[in-house]
């Protein structure tokens, strides 16, 4: 597994290969928009091999307080791959590591939602978790999928990854908060069918 600098999100794999067909896993397409990953605030790169493809954030960041509107209280980043799944095989998402910050005022809370689910079908995975202020620090915030979603076994797919990430001072007006995602490890798990 390769790690990549902090303000890049990374689509990495960590697959348990039962046979070289494993190999011909492939991203051949993505697209990514949102409030935190409007054209202007990103650039993108999918690497050689289509083992990743990664999105540099400049303002991925929710805030709340007097001086913001309820609409900087939340933002969003929605990514669409297209992969190449090899006969016999499927995969999916068993977590994501945000590398995130945040600074909540007191009776601020602070969220954070990934959810993924793939083209067609109708399950959804999703995880999340709540910060309740005060608090702040710089960190990996960690949503774990159980149950895990598959993708349909050995057909191509293409799966959407919505991460969002909310600030509410709705229980203390003139408290404020802010919470940043600056990256997002992703791991795969594989199965042979």
């Amino acid at each position: 597994m390769a790690f990549v600098t902090s303000l890049w999100l990374a689509l990495l794999g960590t697959f348990y290969i039962l046979g070289s067909a494993a190999q011909d896993y492939s991203i051949t397409g993505y697209i990514a928009s949102g409030t935190g990953c409007s054209p202007s605030t990103f650039s993108s790169s999918l690497a050689s091999d289509g083992k990743n493809v990664g999105l540099k954030y400049g303002s991925f960041t929710a805030y709340a307080g007097p001086s913001y509107s309820y609409d900087d209280g939340r933002k969003n980043c929605q990514l669409t791959l297209s992969v190449k799944v090899p006969g016999g095989y499927q995969f999916a998402f068993d977590k994501f590591n945000h590398n995130a910050s945040y600074a909540i005022g007191q009776d601020v809370t602070g969220s954070f939602k990934t959810s993924y689910y793939f083209q067609a079908t109708l399950p959804e995975a999703e995880g999340d978790g709540t910060i309740a202020g005060p608090a702040k620090l710089d960190t990996t915030l960690t949503d774990n999928f159980s149950p895990l979603v598959w993708s349909p076994c050995g057909q191509n797919a293409v799966v959407g990854i919505n991460t969002e990430v909310r600030v509410d001072n709705g229980n203390n007006n003139a408290a404020s908060g802010s919470f940043t995602i600056r990256s997002t490890p992703v791991s795969f798990t594989e199965s042979y069918a």
